[in-house]
């Protein structure tokens, strides 16, 4: 960890483990069962489905012992299918997998060992252990025979991965590439924009980014990718609050906690996904649920305490600024559940807040900031903020953008450039060339038509013809033009 990393000292309360709020969770010795009725259903569906187990073995898809080995168990309750196994683990943990690794074109029966294996895996202990001790044998097992079938369909996928995150969780340690894997097909789960499926993703995912070495694999590998549709149900939440339930926002908010308290992952989803902060913002302000109104908080202020340095810790202040975080949080002050101290985390976050808020926009903040907080963050320019429109803003401020060989008009240029951005924001940072070349006059001038070969008055030009016919933006780029070639001083 950077050694400017900000220590913080306070988080929410929360419904799981651990036990203690004030620090990271870690994961407990409790046995990790998902809460979804869907899942428990299907699995009861599942198990009460006939599997023609004699015939899979004269075809060949199964060994005739693996086959009399499984029929021997669906003949018995629960509890004494536990203690058969239990008394033949060896042959069971390779036989499940054999079954597993062999069979690929039969659903039925791939469901089928998956619950039976993961019905094995929550109730005998010793189970587990016996299907880990098999990488001495083979490095592929345990987890293998259940990779392979994650592209299979959702409700496969859903139980393989059930699985591997219970054996990873024992694990405490595994191969990238398996947890790569892993992780990306959660997210694939997540973004089938299935409640049912996502909310099994969601809490796989919390389970597993409470291991730190997990967790930092999450950070290294594909993060803005696989945070992304946890992005979305973050904004769909902000933006239509009954359209996600109650409880899949708060697990939602709770994997989004449990990965705050890594700088780096602040800093990734605070400059890919600017918009959760104000988000996050919006469900507090607006949730009557104490838990999510503590959760989004806490997620704010671990963006605030938990940065890479102080630097940056500054720009998630403007950010938070930008969406009016000092109202909200002095708002929230105010409501009983802060104010009369019953809630303590919440009371200390918020606290924080607002003092580490007032303090930034009394001593440091100035329209100028603000500016750069959007060209930091390209997603926010809009026309909202009134410094693209003030005269006195740019005569005051255009000297700076001279400052580092022009680096903060290549900025401009940079995000022009971007296949990302919307006509509106072209439009805007074109209006805001204008004022600079008004003000700049023949340096700023010289700089874009010489620089990189004259691609940046390209550019400019290319919005005449590549403007999705949008006319203000065709415009802008007109009048930028006629500047650059003296007009119109």
């Amino acid at each position: 960890m950077n050694k400017n990393v900000i220590a913080y000292t306070g988080t929410p309360a929360i419904i799981n483990p651990p036990t203690t709020t004030t620090k990271e969770p870690r994961m407990s010795d409790a046995a990790f069962a998902i809460d979804s009725t869907f899942l428990s259903d299907s699995k009861k569906i599942i198990r009460e489905r006939i599997i023609p187990w004699e015939g899979l073995a004269r075809s060949g898809v199964v060994s005739e012992d693996d086959a009399n080995h499984i029929k021997i168990l669906e003949k018995q309750s629960a509890e004494n299918k536990n203690a058969t196994v239990k008394g033949q683990l060896e042959l069971y943990s390779k036989g499940l997998l054999s079954i597993l690794s062999k069979v690929s074109d039969k659903d039925d029966v791939i469901k089928n060992v998956l619950v039976l294996v993961n019905d094995l895996l929550l109730n005998v202990p010793e189970f587990l252990d016996s299907l880990l001790s098999l990488s001495s044998v083979d490095k592929g097992l345990p987890y293998e025979p259940f990779l392979k079938h994650l592209k299979k369909d959702s409700l496969i996928k859903s139980l393989a991965l059930y699985n591997l995150a219970i054996l990873l969780r024992k694990a405490g340690t595994a191969d990238k590439e398996v947890l790569i894997k892993v992780f990306s097909s959660v997210t694939s789960l997540i973004e089938l924009s299935d409640t049912n499926y996502e909310f099994i993703a969601i809490q796989l995912l919390q389970e597993l980014i409470t291991n730190k070495s997990y967790k930092a694999n999450y950070q290294q590998q594909n993060l803005v990718t696989n945070f992304r549709p946890i992005n979305n149900l973050i904004d769909k939440s902000a933006s239509h609050p009954n359209a996600t339930g109650l409880q899949l926002s708060y697990n939602v908010l709770l994997a989004t906690w449990i990965l705050s308290f890594n700088p780096e992952i602040n800093r990734a989803i605070i400059h890919n996904f600017p918009q959760a902060a104000g988000n996050l913002l919006i469900i507090a302000k607006d949730s009557i649920k104490l838990k999510i109104v503590r959760l989004s908080i806490a997620i704010v202020k671990n963006f605030v305490a938990v940065c890479v340095s102080l630097q940056e810790q500054f720009k998630v202040i403007k950010l938070l600024l930008f969406y009016d975080a000092l109202n909200t949080v002095n708002t929230l002050k105010e409501r009983k559940f802060a104010s009369n101290g019953s809630d303590e985390e919440l009371f200390n976050d918020l606290a924080f807040l607002s003092d580490t808020l007032y303090e930034v926009v009394s001593t440091k903040l100035s329209s100028f900031d603000e500016y750069l907080t959007e060209l930091e963050n390209p997603k926010l320019i809009s026309w909202a903020s009134p410094t693209h429109k003030s005269a006195d803003f740019w005569l005051e401020n255009s000297g700076t953008f001279k400052d580092s060989n022009y680096k903060l008009v290549k900025k401009i240029f940079e995000i022009l450039s971007s296949s990302s951005s919307e006509p509106v924001v072209s439009t805007i940072l074109l209006n805001d060339l204008q004022f600079l070349i008004k003000n700049l006059g023949q340096d700023l001038i010289h700089f874009i038509n010489t620089e990189n070969g004259g691609s940046y008055k390209i550019l400019i030009m290319s919005f005449l013809e590549n403007n999705h016919g949008n006319n203000e933006l065709k415009y802008q780029a007109l009048k930028t033009i006629q500047l650059l070639v003296g007009h119109n001083f």
